[in-house]
């Protein structure tokens, strides 16, 4: 058994509304594996992006609130460390990549100016120092000429650039984990490869574990050793990315498989999964999927299935999974 960097078990969190309390994320168990890459996937609304902000202890509270679980970081609960010792690891042992590098980045403080405090925080150098660490970072990260880019606003950098300084800042203290939610979404084709060659990159030279969050499963696919896919706050399929690729047995990782180019299991037209997420307020009886699954039995209206292993390290919670000779 490889060792577990991080690992969450029963995490619920919920957001006070008008209407009521809405739990994103309901009972999710993620275990995160020294060295490799867990892509975590699933359609907006499901509890993706919560999930890690809550790794980060950056969800806003009120209106949000842990409603129970445990965040085990080297014998620690996340959950419950107190601010100060929160912020010690935040940037330094954990880091995370956020989807819009430009909401990110401050606009009035130079690139350098921003790497090198993330630098000076946690490491406790001086500031020429800081800076020659920026300049170091951003070499690393292919950035062109770094001694001058450092003296440059985010506004001034292409997109892809923008996103090179946010893995840059990211990866400035050697993180032991990077979490990275949806770091290509903004970005042409082309970049997005070579976003993610590089995370793979730093990764192989640094050993670090990356948590990846996305809606491209060509990237998953390329990139992940591990996956789980969520629907509606839950974790609805797990296993490694042959296993899910090849046997998919949730119906809802199998319509997510059908609609994507190359991908698609039975070779004719792209389908699409129908209807939508359920309203996490006015959550079905039994299986959340059931009103958009095309294998619903009897039972799936009456029962929430458990998230059961079907074979060797392949987890589904369903009562009807799709077969596979």
């Amino acid at each position: 058994m490889l060792e577990e960097v991080l690992k969450i078990q029963d995490l619920t969190v919920e957001f006070a509304t008008d209407e009521g309390a809405i739990r994103a994320v309901d009972g999710v168990n993620l275990k995160i594996k020294k060295g490799k890459t867990l892509g975590v996937v699933g359609e907006s609304g499901c509890g993706k992006s919560v999930t890690a902000l809550s790794i980060m202890r950056l969800i806003p509270m009120p209106p949000g609130r842990f409603a129970s679980g445990v965040i085990d970081y080297e014998g620690r609960n996340l959950r419950d460390l107190p601010e100060k010792e929160m912020r010690a690891l935040r940037g330094n042992r954990i880091s995370m990549i956020f989807q819009e590098p430009m909401t990110s980045l401050n606009p009035v403080f130079t690139i350098g100016d921003q790497i090198a405090e993330a630098v000076r925080l946690h490491q406790g150098v001086s500031r020429k120092e800081a800076m020659d660490k920026a300049v170091d970072m951003l070499h690393l990260v292919g950035i062109p000429v770094p001694e001058e880019r450092i003296k440059t606003y985010p506004h001034q950098l292409s997109g892809g650039m923008r996103q090179r300084v946010m893995i840059a800042m990211a990866l400035s203290c050697k993180p032991d984990l990077l979490i990275a939610d949806e770091p290509t979404t903004a970005l042409d084709v082309t970049i997005q490869a070579q976003i993610m060659e590089l995370l793979n990159r730093l990764q192989r030279e640094m050993g670090m574990s990356i948590i990846l969050i996305t809606h491209d499963l060509g990237v998953v696919a390329e990139t992940c050793d591990d996956v789980t896919v969520m629907y509606a706050g839950r974790v609805v399929e797990e296993a490694n990315v042959n296993a899910i690729f090849q046997k998919p047995l949730h119906p809802y990782t199998h319509g997510l498989l059908n609609s994507v180019p190359g991908f698609n299991q039975e070779g004719t037209r792209l389908k699409t999964i129908p209807g939508l997420v359920p309203n996490l307020l006015r959550l079905p009886k039994g299986c959340r999927f059931q009103d958009r699954c095309p294998r619903v039995i009897g039972r799936c209206r009456e029962v929430e299935p458990e998230l059961e292993e079907m074979s060797p390290g392949h987890f589904a919670r369903c009562y009807n999974p799709v077969p596979h000779n």
